[in-house]
């Protein structure tokens, strides 16, 4: 699998360091910009640490504002369980909504200068961490 983003997330970076008064460590991204990166691409992460029942997950995010997604529990193999769902731009944020008890809503994210992503939940409190893979590799 070849990994997608990290280029343009090391770009945003590096844009936010110059362009900063106090040179940042993480950039915020924008609704659009967070859809730039990941529409007609998977993300891959876990949700929680395994040690509190985490899942790894994977979702496919396509243009016309689908979610195709599998999970099954941490650092296990097979058995994947799939779900759908949807996202969508609102109010410079972007916005899951996943369905079947799964944390949705819309978020802020930031770009890490390890080339993964976070989704922050209220009060800028991580939520998860993913990557971004090119295209779909799993046909979600």
């Amino acid at each position: 699998m070849k990994i997608s983003g990290k280029l343009t997330i090391r770009s945003l970076l590096v844009a936010g360091m110059l362009f900063s008064t106090a040179a940042m460590a993480d950039v915020y991204l924008k609704g659009a910009e967070i859809a730039k990166l990941i529409v007609g691409n998977t993300i891959e992460g876990k949700y929680e640490a395994c040690s509190s029942g985490g899942k790894d997950f994977q979702e496919h995010y396509t243009s016309d504002g689908k979610i195709r997604g599998q999970e099954r529990p941490c650092a296990q193999e097979g058995q994947w369980q799939h779900y759908q769902g949807f996202w969508k731009v609102k109010d410079d944020k972007f916005c899951v909504n996943l369905g079947s008890g799964r944390i949705g809503g819309c978020f802020d994210y930031v770009a890490n200068p390890d080339g993964t992503v976070t989704r922050l939940m209220e009060g800028g409190k991580s939520s998860i961490v993913f990557q971004i893979i090119d295209g779909n590799p799993d046909h979600l």
